[in-house]
């Protein structure tokens, strides 16, 4: 049965190209980026839009492996594993990273189409914690970082700090 398992589904899907209540979902939020704006850190210090769908993707993948029994893969918080240089993103290409991030939100409905609830009580490698903890923090990180793409954007869009306006 997945009565609960289905929750984490339909917001996985909702979160990522639905029509969420507090406004874009993250592919909507990304189609509204233009060329200029991918790879520009909004100002000194910052994480371009590159740099966090990449953040997104590579905690999205760390889900992926552990509903795949992979207890091995660490992402060391604040590493290149984390928030990846702008220089390899710009190598790799927005495309190719936009495929990525698709594939990944295609692996993982397969993955949890394909489970049952008692995935959700799985333990973590940390062996004090649920599934079901990583699955809610992987939708709470993924609805926190459109909100900083949103920002992000604002930013670069801004001809003085005064004109900050979220879109």
């Amino acid at each position: 049965m997945k009565t609960n398992l289905s929750y984490y589904l339909a917001q996985i899907k909702h979160i990522y190209n639905g029509s969420p209540w507090y406004g874009d979902s993250l592919r909507q939020k990304l189609e509204t980026i233009q060329p200029d704006e991918i790879f520009a850190p909004p100002a000194p210090g910052m994480h371009s839009v590159a740099q966090q769908v990449s953040h997104i993707l590579s905690w999205r993948r760390l889900l992926v492996g552990r509903i795949k029994g992979n207890t091995d893969f660490q992402i060391k918080v604040g590493s290149s594993g984390d928030w990846a240089p702008t220089a390899m993103l710009e190598r790799k290409g927005w495309d190719a990273l936009l495929a990525e991030l698709d594939a990944n939100q295609n692996e993982l409905i397969r993955l949890l189409d394909s489970e049952t609830d008692e995935l959700l009580n799985q333990p973590l490698p940390d062996g004090k914690h649920k599934m079901r903890l990583l699955l809610d923090g992987i939708l709470q990180h993924d609805v926190y970082h459109i909100g900083q793409i949103g920002l992000t954007l604002a930013m670069l869009r801004a001809k003085t700090p005064s004109d900050v306006q979220m879109v």
